[in-house]
C-alpha cells in the first residue's frame, strides 16, 4: 500500500503497537514522533498521507494543532488514537477534520478494523453519541477542553492565554464555564471529576 503514515504518541509500546499492525497492512512509509513539536517539524519535512495522533503528548494537547494542520496539509488524513473518552473528545469529529477516534481500550480486532479502514480512506462512523452519555465533561466545546488540560495541569490564567494565545478575561470565562458544565465547586473537585471519569491530563 503506497500510504505514508506518521504515529504521532509518546509511549513507546503503543508505537511499537501500531507500527506492527501498519506493517502488516504494508502500507509504504512509517514515520514515529513523540511530541507537538516534533509533529509540525516532521509534517513540514517530509509528506505523509496519513497521521495517527494522540491528544495529550509531552509537550501539549495536540487539539491546539489540528486546525493549523487542516490548514497547512488539507488532503492529510487523520486519525485520532486517544485514552480520553471517546463521548467527551469524539466531538472534535465533527469540528476538525478527523477520519475516526480511536479509544486506547479497543480490542485488538476494533484497532484493526479501524486502522484497514483509516489506511484506505473509507469512512467510519463512531456509534456513541455525546448526548447519551452521563459524562459532565462531554457538554464542553473543544475550546474548553483545551483550556482544560492546563487547568487540570496547573496552569494559572495569564500562562494559559499566553499558550492558546487568548486574552486573560476569554480564558477566566472559559474556565468558569468548565466549573459550571461539570458542576464543580473547587478546583479540587475538578481534579476529582476528571480521575472518576477517566480524563488524563
Amino acid at each position: 500500500m503506497d500510504a505514508k503514515v506518521l504515529v504521532a504518541e509518546d509511549h513507546s509500546i503503543v508505537k511499537m503497537g501500531l507500527t506492527a499492525i501498519l506493517n502488516k497492512l504494508q502500507v509504504g512509509t512509517v514515520g514515529e514522533v513523540s511530541t507537538c513539536t516534533d509533529l509540525m517539524t516532521e509534517l513540514a519535512t517530509n509528506p505523509y498521507t496519513h497521521l495517527i495522533l494522540d491528544i495529550i503528548l509531552p509537550d501539549g494537547n495536540s487539539l491546539e494543532y489540528i486546525e493549523a494542520i487542516n490548514e497547512k496539509y488539507p488532503q492529510l488524513s487523520i486519525l485520532i488514537h486517544s485514552m480520553q473518552p471517546v463521548d467527551v473528545y469524539g466531538k472534535i469529529i465533527n469540528k476538525f477534520n478527523i477520519h475516526s477516534y480511536l479509544h486506547k481500550g479497543a480490542s485488538e480486532s476494533e484497532i484493526n478494523y479501524h486502522l484497514e479502514l483509516f489506511i484506505k480512506n473509507q469512512p467510519l462512523t463512531i456509534k456513541k453519541k455525546v448526548e447519551d452519555t452521563g459524562n459532565p465533561f462531554s457538554t464542553l466545546a473543544v475550546r474548553e477542553l483545551e483550556v482544560l488540560h492546563y487547568l487540570l495541569n496547573g496552569y494559572r490564567t495569564k500562562e494559559i492565554a499566553n499558550l492558546l494565545g487568548l486574552k486573560m478575561n476569554t480564558v477566566s470565562t472559559i474556565k468558569s464555564n468548565i466549573f459550571d458544565k461539570v458542576k464543580a465547586d473547587s478546583f479540587t473537585h475538578l481534579l476529582q471529576l476528571a480521575h472518576v471519569h477517566q480524563i488524563s491530563y
